[in-house]
């Protein structure tokens, strides 16, 4: 009986090890309250949808995001956005919602990841620095009914193929 749990502590301590974690890294306007991923965990091939909610300290007409991703803790990305592209402006004071969606590339490395999400407005006056770690899962390999149908289907473009060259 203690070996059992004890093997359930282990394996929810190493789920637990890739779960989606979030923070705050600075002291911006906005104070984050709640971070989503979807799916979670994120699948090499597919978009990865984060949203964010929180509560402005102030008004925003206009401003910048940028995103910094890290693999395994080296950085591989960064891109600057205007803010109004994530979100309707102008932000009003009180509450707060941004969505950024990233397309996860099929040959995306599966692995540990840390994304940096900071915002300013055109003063240069941070409005929010937050940090997400998880972990991407690689793509699900076909399954034998899908690998028998693209083989289906190539083969019957071939078909058409050779029936258009001895057409022609």
């Amino acid at each position: 009986m203690k070996s059992a749990f004890t093997g359930l502590l282990l394996l929810s301590l190493l789920c637990s090890a890739f779960a989606f974690h979030w923070k705050e890294c600075g002291e911006g306007q906005t104070h984050i309250t709640s971070v989503s991923l979807q799916p979670d965990p994120p699948v090499a091939g597919s978009p990865a949808d984060f949203g964010i909610k929180g509560e402005s300290g102030v008004e925003v007409d206009e401003g910048t995001m940028s995103l910094a991703v890290a693999f395994m803790g080296f950085p591989i990305w960064s891109q600057t956005f205007d803010l109004c592209d994530r979100t309707s402006c102008p932000v009003k004071k009180g509450p707060v919602e941004l969505a950024v969606q990233e397309y996860l590339p099929p040959i995306t490395p599966p692995g540990a990841y840390n994304v940096t999400i900071t915002a300013q407005n055109t003063a240069n006056v941070q409005l929010l620095c937050l940090q997400i770690d998880f972990e991407i899962k690689p793509p699900t390999p076909p399954t034998d009914i899908e690998s028998e149908a693209s083989a289906a289907q190539v083969q019957e473009v071939s078909a058409a193929r050779q029936r258009q060259v001895v057409v022609s």
